[in-house]
């Protein structure tokens, strides 16, 4: 059997289902975003050691000025924790949320991994070690059980929030969306 790939960095954005303004609502976000990241980064047995959180107002909005923004965190120790790396998100969200603008987008990428079988800690800075028990337990729970059973206070149930009005219909996956022909 063929083992895949590892991935060289792991992103998860989206546009919002509506624009926010606030800067709870973009931490929400920003937290669900981080924690699904983590969890795949995770499950190739991998940890980072630099994050990117960034933000950006609608494009094509005329009545308000475009505003982008990203940051790149320089993490001070390689870490899977989804706690240490929503921690590390939300500092750097804090440096370039402005207020009275409206998000329509925005996204965290994980990247510069390290295996997480062959990592050597550091003396003064590492993750912590209860984290790694704690985050294989949360995965075991959330895979069999659903996404979003454990998840930490600042994330909403809802993890992706999307646009549904033009889906498609699943004829083929679900009873309930069958064809019916009426001879």
């Amino acid at each position: 059997m063929e083992v895949p790939e590892k991935k060289q960095s792991i992103a998860t954005t989206r546009s919002f289902d509506r624009d926010y303004s606030t800067f709870d609502d973009l931490h929400e976000r920003t937290s669900t975003f981080t924690m699904m990241s983590a969890e795949k980064l995770r499950k190739q047995e991998s940890m980072c050691r630099r994050l990117v959180v960034f933000i950006e107002t609608n494009r094509f909005n005329e009545k308000e000025d475009f505003y982008s923004n990203s940051i790149l965190l320089k993490l001070p120790f390689p870490t899977s924790s989804s706690l240490e790396l929503v921690s590390f998100a939300i500092n750097g969200l804090k440096n370039i949320y402005r207020e009275n603008k409206h998000y329509k987008r925005a996204g965290v990428i994980l990247m510069d991994f390290v295996d997480a079988n062959e990592y050597q800690p550091s003396l003064f800075f590492n993750s912590n070690p209860k984290h790694k028990n704690l985050m294989e337990a949360v995965d075991k729970l959330n895979s069999k059980y659903g996404k979003t059973l454990v998840r930490l206070a600042s994330q909403d149930e809802l993890a992706h929030k999307m646009r549904r009005r033009h889906l498609s219909k699943a004829y083929t996956t679900n009873f309930d969306e069958l064809i019916e022909i009426n001879i």
